[in-house]
């Protein structure tokens, strides 16, 4: 199933194994139909920028893709906003779950792979 939201937000979620990613995205609603909100199942792989290159593809475990426009990162109503609070605050304490850029996103990425690079 592809979604695409209004908005969205990386967010970065670590246990003790691992790190994986998950995108909070974002819809306005209209007059009859409110604003909404998801959070996806998850990724431990990188977006992929579209072929008109205003969109970031990104699939994720559950098998559904977000077609994420380039000028909605950081774009949410105050409704979402709450919602997104709600769910940082959830792990402040422990820092479990963090709000990345996607720059720091796709920099993660690249330091992973050179680090790969200089173990071998």
């Amino acid at each position: 199933m592809m979604h695409m939201p209004h908005g969205w937000v990386v967010l970065k979620f670590t246990n003790e194994d691992n790190a994986f990613f998950k995108i909070f995205a974002s819809w306005r609603g209209g007059y009859l139909d409110g604003d909404s909100w998801r959070l996806s199942s998850g990724s431990y792989e990188r977006p992929r920028l579209s072929d008109c290159c205003k969109y970031w593809i990104w699939h994720q475990t559950s098998g559904s893709c977000y077609k994420l426009a380039i000028h909605g990162e950081n774009q949410y109503s105050s409704f979402s906003e709450i919602a997104l609070c709600e769910i940082l605050n959830a792990s402040n304490e422990k820092n479990i779950i963090k709000r990345l850029s996607m720059t720091e996103l796709l920099d993660s990425f690249s330091n992973s792979i050179k680090t790969e690079r200089d173990v071998n």
